[in-house]
């Protein structure tokens, strides 16, 4: 479809009532003229003019109601006009030949209708009209001078100034030819003025209009590149409940949205008008992920209800900085009131143990409270490793970074750990990568890390097995570089309902008595206080994989957005 044809039709729906309401006022013009001229003794008769007008009238009704349609249809528009300007040709030729033919002077208000034709019609139809118009009047004053057509003067009786008027000049033909080259260039000039002026402002027009849409389209394709990278979800929906528009954050929880906006109504029920639904906040879940669904409504400047904008913003990674915030805080209340639990019960433990040692050294060996004895001093002993493992908790000990070999690390800690591993029969295999880059930390914390760790798969395996422990670099970007060391062995494995709680304090699936639960949440807090994470894979059978990563140089954007997250070394045997 051609733009510029569509807005020529729109101009020429808006110039047509222009010449509709021209018209009401001819008419009338008209009549009140005949009506003076007939009372005045100028023209013979006035039925002529006052038919002639009627008919004019009758076309001018039809003529509009042609016009509304045309709103409709625009390519009708054309026609309208076309029709418009041949009816007032001949309307304008009959009143001219009942009204004196060639000697009405009146005759030059052909050139307003050609005017008129040029400003509603292109260049091509408008010369194409004033020709028409110079060639019916030439055969007007031909036939008039011939006598096919009956003269009308001017005058209702024969004019006695003969001398002074001079002869009838419809019957000279010098006089007609003068009339005729006369009329036929100043209506074929104001054509061309007309048109040449008319064309010019049709152009300009519509240049100004392409401005016009280019720009609203460059404005519209710059909000929408806004909208469209913006990480909340908008969502624009309609009068009737349809949604119009939705960026790409909003794909996935559109429809839920909207549900949650006008829950009154269902999908397939929103299609005619809805309620205009009131500025409100609501929480929705989808895909694992929380959203906080804004709606507010859009008015124009009278109060008018356009439409409404749905917002959603992502707030699961808020939710869970709360969730980790409000642990935090539990976890300081814990310690703080267990670190002075441990102090008040510290006193009188070690008297106790004290007592229980003085008596065992004064009571014989065969007597049966030795037995007793040992078990109160056992139990004792149990609970200041249990008080002591608190105070290491709720104290927080300072780090004392400096730049070590993480290798070196792990080694001393198999090393330390080798009588037990040669006692229970289990292989241990090492892949300590040579080149492994320097990280500043404090190697006596990390030594606990490790040594915790390792002690925990030797437990694990009672029976014997394998333990493999490996170190390598990974490395996301030139801004991320970080150690990993994995320790992984083929033991029973952690069931699926314990692996959500492991790093809880206070947490445990040894026997009673056999440990505190406080060791794998000490070594998260050490690891997360080096800005790093661990993380644990395990399968009921088959063995646990704890892995430490710790960065280099650069760190972590949050918890889970690094690819070293979820990788591992190797598979299970």
């Amino acid at each position: 479809m051609n733009p510029s044809r569509d807005l020529f039709q729109e101009e020429l729906i808006e110039r047509l009532y222009w010449f509709i309401r021209l018209r009401w006022f001819a008419v009338a013009g008209v009549l009140g003229v005949v009506w003076v001229a007939y009372d005045w003794g100028i023209v013979d008769s006035p039925t002529p003019f006052v038919v002639i007008s009627l008919i004019l009238l009758v076309l001018n009704v039809l003529f509009s109601i042609h016009a509304d349609r045309a709103k409709e249809h625009p390519q009708w528009a054309t026609i309208n006009a076309r029709v418009q300007i041949i009816c007032d040709l001949l309307g304008l030729l009959a009143l001219l030949h009942f009204a004196g033919g060639a000697e009405n002077p009146f005759l030059f208000y052909f050139v307003f209708h050609t005017i008129l034709a040029s400003i509603l019609l292109e260049r091509r139809e408008s010369y194409f009209f004033a020709f028409t118009t110079i060639l019916l009047f030439g055969v007007l004053v031909s036939l008039e001078y011939t006598g096919v057509l009956p003269h009308h003067p001017l005058l209702k009786y024969k004019n006695p100034f003969v001398s002074l008027a001079g002869p009838a000049w419809w019957k000279e033909p010098v006089y007609l030819t003068g009339i005729l080259f006369v009329f036929a260039t100043t209506v074929l000039f104001s054509t061309y003025f007309t048109v040449s002026v008319a064309t010019k402002l049709r152009e300009r027009s519509r240049r100004l209009k392409a401005l016009q849409e280019e720009l609203l389209r460059t404005e519209k394709d710059k909000w929408k590149a806004i909208i469209e990278c913006m990480k909340e979800g908008v969502i624009y929906v309609d009068n009737g409940g349809k949604i119009d528009f939705y960026n790409a954050s909003a794909a996935d929880v559109k429809e839920l949205t909207l549900s949650a906006c006008y829950p009154a109504y269902s999908h397939e029920a929103l299609g005619e008008q809805v309620e205009d639904p009131s500025s409100s906040n609501r929480i929705l879940q989808a895909g694992g992920r929380v959203y906080e669904s804004t709606c507010s409504p859009i008015r124009d400047s009278e109060g008018k209800h356009l439409g409404t904008v749905l917002v959603n913003r992502d707030i699961t990674e808020r939710r869970e900085m709360e969730k980790r915030l409000m642990h935090q805080e539990k976890m300081t209340v814990i310690g703080k009131l267990a670190a002075g639990i441990a102090h008040e019960l510290n006193n009188p433990l070690g008297v106790i143990s004290m007592f229980t040692q003085m008596a065992l050294k004064k009571v014989p060996s065969d007597n049966p409270l030795q037995e007793y004895l040992d078990t109160i001093k056992r139990n004792t002993d149990v609970c200041k490793k249990v008080i002591q493992s608190l105070l290491s908790y709720a104290r927080m000990v300072p780090v004392h970074p400096r730049d070590i070999n993480l290798n070196d690390c792990v080694t001393d800690v198999l090393f330390m750990c080798r009588p037990l591993v040669e006692k229970q029969g289990i292989r241990l295999e090492t892949e300590l990568y040579k080149g492994l880059p320097l990280f500043k930390g404090d190697p006596d914390l990390l030594r606990q890390v490790f040594m915790n760790i390792v002690v925990n798969a030797i437990q694990a395996l009672e029976e014997g097995g394998r333990l493999r422990v490996a170190s390598d670099v990974l490395q996301e970007d030139s801004t991320l570089e970080a150690v990993r060391l994995v320790f992984e062995d083929n033991g029973p494995g952690i069931a699926p309902e314990h692996m959500a709680r492991l790093f809880e304090p206070f947490f445990t699936t040894k026997p009673e008595g056999a440990g505190t639960g406080l060791g794998l949440s000490t070594c998260k807090n050490i690891v997360e206080r080096h800005g790093g994470f661990m993380q644990v894979e395990s399968e009921v059978g088959k063995g646990s994989r704890f892995t430490v990563v710790l960065p280099v140089k650069g760190e972590f954007a949050r918890e889970g957005d690094s690819m070293v997250r979820a990788e591992s070394l190797w598979s299970w045997k």
